[in-house]
This record gives C-alpha cells, sequence and structure tokens, in this order.
C-alpha cells in the first residue's frame, strides 16, 4: 500500500508541482505588474469568490472515495451508478446556489472590504466562474479508478493558462481588469476540464449510461450514514476555508488592500508544502480505506511512517526559506519583501499540515470523520482568535504566529486520536 501511495503521490505531486510553479510565477508577474493596493484587489476578489463557493463545497469526491470504492471493488456498477447521480445533483445544486449568493452578497462584500463600485460589479460579474465549479462527481470518478494521471495532468491545466495570460498581459502593460479575466478565464477553464477526463473515464468502465434508470428517490433514500458522511465533509471544508481563504479577507480588512496583497503572496509561496499536504491526504486516503476494511496489518505502519517523511521533507524547505525567501520575494518587487517572515511562519505552519495529513485520511477511512471535524473545529477557533488578536498588533506576523499554533495543535490532536483508535 505505501509502495502504491507513494507512486500515485509522486505522479499528482509532478504535476501539482508545475502547477505550482505557474501559478507563483504568474502572482509574481502580476504583482511585478500592479501596484501593492490593485494586486490586492485582484486577489481579494478572487478570494470573495473562492469563500463563497466554499461555504457551499461539499466536497463530494470524499464521499465517492468513501462510498464508491466498496461498490467498484465488488463490482457494483448498479449502485455506483446511484451513487454518483446522487454526488452529481449536489454538486450542481450546490454551485448554482453559490453563484446567486456571490452575485447577491457583492454589495455586502464591497461595504466590508472598502471596494468601489466597480469592483462591487467586477465581483458579482466574477461569481459566474463559480458555475464551472460543479465538478467534485467527476474528480471522485478518477480517484476511485486510481487515474492520478489524469489528476496530475489537470491540476496543471488552469495554473498553465493562467500563467499564459498573465504574461500576455504582463508584456502589454494591460490595466487591473485584464489581469481580472485573465484569473477568472483559467481558474473556470481548468474545473471545466476535470468535467470532461471524469466523465470521459466513467464511459471508458460502464456500458450503460449514468442517467439511465434514475429515480428523485434515490437521493432522497440513500443511508444515513451517506448523509452523515456528506455533513461532516461540508463543514470540515467551511473549517479549512478560514485560514485558506478568509484570511486573506481579514488581512485585507484589518491591515488594508496592500497587506491582504502581501499576505496572499506569503501564502501562494507557502502552497509549496501546503498543496502537498492537501494532495498527500487526498492521494492516500483511498488505499487507507481499501486497506482498513481489508483489515491490513500495514495500516497504522504506512500512515505513521507517511507522517514522517512528510514533515521531515517540510521541515527542509522551512530551514531553505531563512535564506532565500527575501531574495526571492525581492525579485517580485521591493514592497514585497516584508512579506519573508511571513512566509518561512506560513511554511512552518503548512510543515505540520503536511505530517498530519495521513493521519487525517487514516481517521476518514476509519469511519470517525466527525472526531477530526471537532479536532479542527478546536483548532480554526484557536486559529482566529490568535489572528484578530495579534495581528493589530504585530501586522503581517500575527497570522503566520496563528497558523502556527492552530496547526501544530490540530497535528497534537488528531496523533493522540489514532493512538486511541489504534
Amino acid at each position: 500500500m505505501l509502495r502504491r501511495v507513494l507512486k500515485n503521490f509522486a505522479v499528482v505531486l509532478r504535476g501539482r508541482g508545475i502547477a505550482a510553479a505557474f501559478s507563483v510565477t504568474a502572482a509574481g508577474l502580476m504583482a511585478n505588474a500592479l501596484s501593492a493596493t490593485e494586486f490586492g484587489l485582484v486577489i481579494l476578489l478572487h478570494t470573495y469568490i473562492m469563500v463563497v463557493r466554499g461555504a457551499l463545497n461539499f466536497r463530494t469526491f470524499e464521499t465517492i472515495v468513501r462510498f464508491g470504492i466498496p461498490l467498484v471493488d465488488a463490482g457494483d456498477d448498479v449502485g455506483l451508478r446511484a451513487l454518483l447521480r446522487s454526488t452529481m445533483i449536489i454538486d450542481m445544486a450546490a454551485a448554482s446556489l453559490a453563484t446567486i449568493a456571490g452575485i447577491a452578497a457583492a454589495p455586502l462584500a464591497g461595504h466590508l472590504l472598502q471596494w468601489d463600485s466597480d469592483m462591487v460589479a467586477w465581483a458579482a460579474i466574477y461569481s459566474l466562474i463559480i458555475l464551472s465549479t460543479a465538478n467534485g462527481t467527476p474528480n471522485g470518478i478518477l480517484r476511485i479508478y486510481d487515474r492520478f494521471d489524469a489528476l496530475g495532468i489537470q491540476s496543471t491545466v488552469g495554473p498553465a493558462l493562467r500563467l499564459l495570460s498573465v504574461s500576455i498581459a504582463w508584456a502589454l502593460d494591460a490595466p487591473m481588469p485584464v489581469f481580472i479575466i485573465a484569473w477568472g478565464a483559467a481558474f473556470a477553464v481548468g474545473h471545466v476540464y476535470m468535467m470532461v477526463r471524469g466523465i470521459n473515464e466513467l464511459k471508458a468502465h460502464m456500458d450503460a449510461r449514468l442517467w439511465s434508470g434514475f429515480r428523485w428517490r434515490e437521493i432522497r433514500q440513500r443511508q444515513r450514514e451517506f448523509w452523515k458522511f456528506i455533513g461532516v465533509v461540508y463543514w470540515q471544508t467551511n473549517i479549512d476555508l478560514l485560514p485558506k481563504h478568509v484570511s486573506t479577507l481579514l488581512a485585507g480588512a484589518l491591515l488594508g488592500p496592500a497587506a491582504a496583497g502581501l499576505f496572499r503572496l506569503a501564502r501562494e509561496f507557502s502552497t509549496v508544502l501546503a498543496g502537498p499536504a492537501a494532495l498527500l491526504r487526498e492521494v492516500i486516503f483511498p488505499d487507507l480505506t481499501r486497506s482498513f476494511h481489508a483489515r491490513d496489518e500495514g495500516f497504522h505502519a504506512a500512515l505513521w511512517k507517511t507522517a514522517f517523511f512528510a514533515g521531515s521533507a517540510g521541515l527542509v524547505f522551512v530551514v531553505l526559506s531563512l535564506f532565500i525567501s527575501r531574495p526571492i520575494l525581492a525579485v517580485v518587487g521591493e514592497e514585497y519583501v516584508a512579506a519573508a517572515p511571513l512566509l518561512v511562519l506560513m511554511l512552518l505552519a503548512a510543515t505540520f499540515e503536511l505530517a498530519g495529513a495521513s493521519l487525517r485520511a487514516a481517521v476518514y477511512a476509519m469511519g470517525k470523520a466527525a472526531s477530526i471535524l471537532r479536532i479542527h473545529f478546536i483548532g480554526i477557533i484557536t486559529y482566529v482568535v490568535m489572528f484578530l488578536v495579534l495581528t493589530p498588533i504585530t501586522g503581517l506576523i500575527g497570522p503566520g504566529l496563528a497558523a502556527i499554533t492552530s496547526s501544530l495543535l490540530v497535528l497534537t490532536l488528531t496523533s493522540l486520536l489514532i493512538r486511541r483508535l489504534a
């Protein structure tokens, strides 16, 4: 199992690594082309959309992995099609509601973030890209059929297009609205690509059409465990949303658009670890699910070894960042060097998240998702309180200290939970 996990992780990490390089370069070019305030406004606009979408994101691909893998292993195509139809309906309903919410809430966001009328109008228009994110089911299909190679390719599509379009805008010295369009269009294309690949993969494995024999009662009569898992993942997604996106809005509200831009740039660079943390959790989840249901004796050994190696790799990046963070940010622009200390702190927090990635996936595989939700709830309360208390006092250092404390607390509590369940 560990060999398969490492193989899949390497395949997707390659794609995500390329995607991260594209994204960081695109962010750097945009930061270089725009003023710190304009860069911050574009980032806040995109973050607003991500927050709205995240608030109505049920991450159905995790449900498909949790309930779909036993169906695939048993050869139950009828049950799998019924599961996929249910999750697809949830995807489409959530994306539609999020789009409406994004348009309707644009004036309120403008008031809280001190946007002018033009930015409020852009927020309403930009909300339409949320419709492209109804791809949780295709995402899950690729995972249950072990097509992590396709996921690796998909992860590069949006960032590659973003880098291309931003590079053209940078070369032409384009105004801020052009960068807004480039950023949003690339995001949407990447998600549409996911839909196409997932549906094509399903057709390759099934002769019957997905919607053949569909009845509305399928979704109403799904087992209680299905809805419980959906609910837990939903709230877990919202908890994950706070440090990932809401924190950028908080930084903008507390310190202004320029500081929000610096904060997001530091976060963008810290994805060198934060991205692999989420990736490792998603890659190892299917194999841990299979291993746990098969009563594999190597279950616990694999997850602890993975946690150790992941955390060790993260610490190497933290040490390197002490020496290279300032020179890298200076390439973007001297006004962004102030984010260097924050970047080091964010990388350390991401290291703790990377170490805990396999542990969280293991708890999900063991059917104890509610327990990990409670742990992350404690962690996010700690994060928000420290963020709000420290940021006005210490500036950009505050969010970094809050992230470290929260991620270390979650890692510790999750480790204790795993040991108790063993």
